[in-house]
């Protein structure tokens, strides 16, 4: 399948934003771990399952950005709940 799916078989979630270069405040990350882990696996399922055939590179850049969105997405919602 790829490096990047195998990243992100094997790697911690911490890690894979090292790996994937973005941004992320690891208090933040910790704080809702399983809601980035629940909503990012989704994305991945459905990349994998949409578009097998693309390459490395295209695979890495969907992957990269779903998860920055499952990133993103929750910490909204979190300061939403909070509000």
């Amino acid at each position: 399948m790829g490096r990047a799916f195998e990243a992100i078989r094997t790697q911690d979630l911490a890690h894979l934003f090292v790996y994937f270069g973005i941004e992320a405040n690891p208090a933040l990350v910790e704080a809702h771990r399983n809601a980035i882990t629940a909503r990012f696996k989704f994305e991945v399922q459905e990349i994998v399952r949409l578009c097998s055939k693309l390459k490395e590179g295209e695979r890495y850049k969907l992957f990269r950005e779903a998860l920055r969105l499952a990133y993103e997405s929750t910490l909204i919602r979190a300061s939403q709940a909070a509000s």
